[in-house]
């Protein structure tokens, strides 16, 4: 019987020393990061099993300030002490705020008293396991701008190697809103995001020109677009990150589906015209480093408008509503030998639709595509926005049918075939006024119904402008030889 009492009285002697260790680490714990003029927390409580808990804690130094309302480690005691690493098999905080300065490296004190080879020795490699954030507001700040703002960011995950993070370590995702510095004129904004299961949803998605229509060429020298693009409703399926060593190497996902979006987008011609040349698509994508592989994007319901102010500030705008489109082979991976193919309809007025197909190269050195527009039952009035200031007329009437074929190849080739009845010109000189001998002339040469078919060839691409103002001016290039 003597024995098992022996037993007894040793784990109870094993048992108050062990409450006395954990009581004496905690102390020695606690006056150790006292010490840190970095640091500092309102309480610290350490677990019988090695956990750590801090409440209201506070790190700040030159690059990073950081604030929770409560941090806790779950830490294995006995690990920490045997161990040479550090093992955190789990990491919960709530209620973040963390400030990034962007800091140039030569404005950062460096204190010369340190050694930082001693310093790592004296400090442990750590392993992480598993994270669990909430409430994350994130600032990344440089000294004129802030270049990145997340607010309310949900974060949940199990990693392996906390320097070589998979994809699929990250369990869940969400946050409130994100905007996101995109140069000198844009911000990008998200709101509503979550992820879950190789699945992202957005509720909305923009890019705003940050200065106002009348403001904004005064930040910039030449000719630039002022764009407004919102888009609501967007969901990413079957979304993976492929990374090797915390750099990206490939994106993968099926489909990207829009619920609807708004395009608006202005050009002041006030200012002196862009004179740098514009990278095509092909060459965007070309400059990727990275792989990126999607089966297609879609969209519904959606309007673009685009406007433009000329010399004499006079502002001419172009409406194309109800544009449903689809886009395939969204990849840069050359093996595949697959053009882009985009699907689209869009109507100029409730009866005037039109519909457009384009086969794009997107591996080509030059703007490299083939274009088929067909349209019917065009107003010809709901083009005239754009048409007067390009070249000094208005049409009515109505179009039956336009047809335009294009293909490019640095330059472009193609036809345009209009078939039109009880067309009217009205041509107009530089002072606003119309021309009306002129206009009667044309109006008596377009009728009776004209039908006709020209030939477009060597037309080139103003290097300096998108792709979309080379389409434009193609098929405004065939109203020319054939209506005007």
């Amino acid at each position: 019987m003597k024995t098992p009492k022996k037993i007894i009285i040793s784990l109870s002697i094993l048992a108050v020393l062990y409450v006395a260790a954990i009581f004496i680490l905690e102390s020695y714990i606690e006056k150790q990061l006292k010490k840190k003029e970095q640091l500092s927390f309102r309480e610290f409580k350490m677990s019988f099993s090695g956990n750590f808990v801090f409440k209201d804690i506070k790190f700040k130094n030159e690059m990073i300030e950081v604030e929770a309302e409560d941090v806790a480690l779950r830490i294995g005691l006995m690990k920490l002490i045997v161990s040479d690493t550090i093992l955190i098999r789990k990491t919960t905080a709530n209620n973040l705020l963390i400030n990034h300065f962007k800091i140039h490296p030569y404005s950062i004190e460096k204190d010369s008293t340190i050694n930082a080879k001693s310093k790592q020795k004296d400090s442990k490699p750590f392993a992480l396991r598993k994270i669990k954030i909430t409430g994350l507001d994130f600032y990344s700040i440089s000294e004129n701008d802030t270049l990145t703002k997340v607010i309310g960011l949900d974060v949940q995950g199990k990693l392996k190697d906390i320097n070589n993070i998979n994809f699929n370590q990250l369990e869940k995702l969400s946050f409130q809103s994100l905007r996101q510095n995109a140069g000198e004129l844009h911000d990008i904004y998200v709101e509503d995001l979550i992820y879950d299961n190789h699945t992202f949803s957005l509720d909305t998605f923009k890019v705003i020109t940050r200065y106002s229509k009348n403001d904004y060429i005064n930040y910039i020298p030449e000719q630039k677009d002022h764009v407004e693009l919102i888009a609501h409703g967007l969901v990413l399926d079957s979304v993976d990150f492929d990374l090797s060593n915390n750099k990206l190497k490939k994106i993968t996902l099926n489909e990207i589906n829009i619920e609807a979006f708004t395009l608006n987008v202005f050009r002041n011609k006030t200012i002196p015209e862009y004179t740098k040349h514009k990278l095509t698509y092909g060459q965007m994508i070309q400059k990727l480093d990275f792989e990126i592989d999607a089966k297609a994007l879609e969209t519904k319901n959606s309007k673009i408008s685009y406007s433009m102010m000329g010399d004499d500030r006079k502002v001419s705008t172009i409406y194309l509503n109800d544009v449903n489109a689809r886009l395939t082979h969204i990849h840069n991976i050359a093996s595949r030998k697959q053009n882009a193919i985009l699907k689209g309809t869009f109507a100029l007025s409730p009866r005037s639709i039109v519909g457009v197909d384009i086969s794009y190269n997107q591996f080509a050195k030059v703007e490299t595509f083939q274009l088929d527009v067909h349209a019917k039952n065009i107003e010809t009035s709901s083009v005239n926005s754009m048409l007067r200031p390009a070249v000094n007329a208005e049409l009515s009437g109505i179009i039956k049918e336009i047809k335009s074929h294009m293909v490019s190849h640095g330059t472009a080739d193609g036809t345009f075939v209009i078939h039109s009845e009880d067309i009217k010109l009205e041509v107009f000189n530089k002072k606003g006024e119309e021309r009306k001998v002129v206009s009667f002339i044309a109006s008596k040469l377009l009728n009776p119904p004209l039908e006709k078919e020209v030939d477009i060839e060597d037309f080139e691409r103003d290097p300096t402008r998108s792709m979309w103002r080379y389409i434009w001016c193609f098929i405004l290039e065939g109203i020319k030889k054939t209506v005007i």
